[in-house]
């Protein structure tokens, strides 16, 4: 299997794996707690960090940012690979969507940390 087979069919997987993060995710808020309790918010910003507390739900925050970050950024990094071709264009768009990738999950990851520590 080549090197894009691989990562073409990583990206197919994470796209199984948002579905299975986000159900998972819209469970442990709309069904572990009573429906109304879940959408009851005091207009504290306290109130919704409350929600992240929740061990399972962080960690189901944390798959749904990995899979959406890798697959939105393969998405484009095979669009932008479709429209120019070239070694050193490859190189380019692969290390430019790479570091952007790392960032975003850097990010996220530090959010979803602090969030659930507050």
């Amino acid at each position: 299997m080549s090197r894009e087979a691989r990562i073409m069919m990583l990206h197919y997987i994470t796209g199984l794996v948002i579905i299975v993060a986000g159900a998972i995710h819209l469970a442990t808020v709309f069904l572990v707690s009573p429906y109304e309790e879940s959408l009851r918010f005091d207009n504290t910003p306290w109130s919704v960090i409350n929600v992240y507390r929740n061990s399972l739900l962080a960690g189901s925050l944390e798959a749904l940012l990995l899979a959406v970050a890798f697959h939105g950024f393969n998405g484009l990094r095979v669009i932008l690979l479709e429209l120019h071709q070239g070694r050193t264009w490859t190189r380019a768009v692969n290390v430019a969507v790479t570091v952007a990738a790392i960032a975003v999950v850097i990010n996220g990851t530090k959010t979803i940390f602090i969030a659930s520590m507050l």
